[in-house]
């Protein structure tokens, strides 16, 4: 039963004994519902869905040894194919929330994932970088949308007793999706596989990125069977639909009837029962727009200049590093030690990382395009495994250290830490005497920037207001990606060219990073009226 009511009449959320008869609001209806079995069915049809957009940015990075001479790839080209994904995140930005307000998540969810797995697909069979990049670019505009909304189309199946608890845990499981790829890396890449599939050759690192591509497959199915949000269906007026949800969720999670569910009706306003029209997407635009300057202007400017600033360095850091870690280790263990000549100190990562001392090289040492060679890769499964034991430390240390982030003085204390060893790690890892020492640092750096993303995160949600943080966590995300996109192209510019200005560069950035970790903003407190 749906009863009507105007803006006048409507019932706010009551506590305590109430009349059962009387409609109801989503949160008091919602807190009623329990937790329980629907959750967790919910929560793990929903999973494969939200690794795709981890899938889609982290497997470029495993492939770049393997398809080297198919795709004709040089330094250059390597950083531009693992940034494409994240410029074209940063591009579209905005547009996925203009969309939501026309179409529903789950709705989302099915054409994305049908989209996105047929890109997948189609990637095994380039041979053209440049449709490659093409297709990673239209991948990376589907990563920044439906992926990205599975967190909260889930908070809105919790009340607000169990939003807290089930966001960080939920956090931890999806940020898992960044070991899968490179634990597949380990079992598919090395392996010499030939498959012919209609007449075209699958070789390994095809194969791999066919398994990558089972994610928004499974994705596909799962979202096809994922109901619409309850507070989505009350927001454009489908009470009744919203209300047998809501008692559906209750007996699966209590085991009780669905006619002993308290809440007999709903609230509904006469304004919510059209859907959103040009009129409402222009009303979000200009909140969205009005938020935006406020942001950029006192007393909130340093604030949030300061969580913009660290996420784009954390960022910046965090997947310059761990993207480029599994090529250039790769490379570490094809190099040539008879090529090493002086005595009494062992090579430095940057020249082991010169292409002329690598096995692969010999053949073309005495080349006039030596250059232009493409270099047939030994993959070494170890650097693989090591990537997933890295990818798994940080997300592993990052989780635990959310329960030290207590205090202000403690998020302090551990980005200062955190950027402190960051630096000293961009700094010594050239001169770091063997690979498992260069390793070490490297690691270092992905475990420590991605615990200063996570801090930064929660200061965002310190020291900007309420009315402004979903505005504020949407531009710092950004210039998350944007640090991505610019430290991956130019670091593989740098390796190409300069080596050691690449290293020495990101420490010096991470400097910067550890003085203005220093001016810690204090939480503004503004006035109603700017809000308005």
């Amino acid at each position: 039963m749906v009863k009507e009511t105007s803006e006048e009449d409507k019932i706010s959320t009551i506590t305590g004994n109430v009349n059962v008869d009387e409609p109801a609001e989503y949160e008091r209806a919602i807190s009623v519902t329990g937790f329980g079995l629907f959750n967790v069915l919910l929560f793990m049809a929903a999973l494969p869905i939200a690794w795709t957009g981890a899938f889609d940015t982290t497997s470029p990075a495993f492939i770049l040894a393997s398809a080297e001479c198919d795709l004709q790839l040089t330094f250059f080209r390597k950083g531009l194919l693992i940034a494409f994904p994240f410029i074209a995140m940063l591009a579209t930005a905005s547009l996925w929330d203009y969309v939501t307000i026309y179409v529903g998540r789950r709705t989302l969810f099915v054409l994305g994932l049908l989209a996105d797995s047929i890109l997948n697909i189609l990637s095994t069979a380039v041979d053209s970088y440049h449709v490659f990049l093409l297709i990673k670019f239209i991948s990376g505009v589907i990563a920044g949308g439906p992926p990205s909304m599975v967190m909260g189309y889930l908070t809105e199946f919790h009340s607000a007793t169990y939003k807290p608890r089930f966001a960080a845990w939920s956090g931890f499981l999806f940020s898992m999706a960044t070991i899968v790829p490179a634990a597949l890396g380990f079992t598919i890449l090395p392996l010499e596989w030939v498959v012919d599939v209609f007449g075209k050759s699958y070789n390994s690192w095809r194969i791999y990125l066919l398994l990558c591509s089972i994610p928004p497959v499974l994705g596909l199915v799962t979202a096809s069977m994922l109901p619409e949000s309850p507070k989505h269906l009350m927001e454009i007026g489908r009470q009744d639909e919203a209300l047998k949800l809501f008692r559906r969720m209750y007996t699966m999670n209590t085991r009780k009837p669905a006619d002993t569910f308290s809440i007999k009706a709903l609230v509904v306003q006469k304004t919510q029962l059209s859907r959103p029209t040009l009129r409402a997407s222009l009303e979000k635009m200009r909140i969205d727009l009005y938020n935006t300057k406020l942001l950029f202007s006192a007393p909130y400017l340093p604030a949030f200049s300061y969580v913009t600033f660290l996420q784009f360095g954390s960022m910046l850091g965090f997947n310059t590093m761990r993207l480029w870690v599994p090529h250039m280790f790769m490379i570490l263990s094809n190099y040539d030690y008879e090529h090493w000549k002086p005595v009494g100190r062992a090579p430095t990562i940057c020249e082991m990382l010169d292409r002329h001392a690598a096995k692969p090289g010999r053949l073309y040492l005495n080349s006039t395009n030596f250059d232009d060679a493409c270099f047939e890769w030994k993959i070494n499964p170890v650097v693989y495994q090591n990537s997933t034991i890295i990818a798994s430390s940080a997300v592993l240390f990052s989780f635990l250290m959310g329960f030290l982030m207590t205090t202000r003085l403690r998020k302090q204390m551990i980005l200062f830490a955190a950027f402190l060893i960051s630096l000293a790690s961009s700094f010594g890892i050239n001169w770091a005497q063997a690979p498992p020492y260069m390793l070490t640092l490297a690691a270092a750096v992905i475990v420590t920037s991605r615990i200063a993303s996570n801090v930064v995160n929660a200061v965002n949600a310190d020291v900007i207001p309420i009315p402004l943080r979903a505005t504020s966590m949407s531009i710092i995300t950004s210039s998350g990606n944007l640090g991505v996109a610019l430290g991956n192209v130019i670091f593989s510019a740098l390796l190409d060219f300069e080596c050691l200005a690449g290293f020495l560069g990101l420490g010096c950035f991470f400097i910067i990073c550890i003085i203005i970790t220093f001016l810690y903003p204090k939480p503004v407190r503004a006035s109603p009226q700017s809000l308005a």
